[in-house]
């Protein structure tokens, strides 16, 4: 399905952020503590510069419509949200690596859910479709 308007620019943001979710993995992998340490503040950097506002954004879409979504599909947006704020720039009691892959994985799962599952909804849904 075609995106429009708000989802337009956030499934582009989701793309950015599936190319520094397969880096990340990448440099979790590598083993090498300055790539880790670089990549860890590409992700911190990619934090303030798209994924505060876009969560911020995806939140707001939800509070629209969250009466009428399934509780589940909620639950996981907001909860992922939360792991991947603390991954990108709160306290980690994670090593570089482990942070790395953590992020790695669970972004790119995190995008290909919302695109697959919550999009979809959000586009469909009348609230919303007056907002975008």
């Amino acid at each position: 399905m075609s995106r429009t308007g708000v989802l337009l620019s956030l499934s582009r943001e989701h793309h950015t952020s599936l190319v520094l979710a397969r880096a990340a993995r990448k440099a979790a992998e590598s083993n090498d503590t300055a790539t880790n340490l670089a990549m860890v503040e590409r992700i911190e950097a990619h934090w303030h510069d798209v994924l505060a506002s876009h969560f911020v954004q995806e939140e707001a879409l939800l509070g629209l419509i969250e009466d009428t979504l399934n509780a589940e599909i909620v639950a996981r947006i907001l909860t992922e949200h939360e792991e991947l704020r603390m991954l990108a720039c709160g306290p980690c009691e994670l090593d570089s690596a482990a942070r790395l892959s953590r992020v790695g994985e669970l972004l790119a799962a995190h995008v290909r859910y919302e695109e697959r599952v919550l999009f979809p909804q959000l586009q469909s849904h009348p609230r919303i479709a007056e907002v975008i």
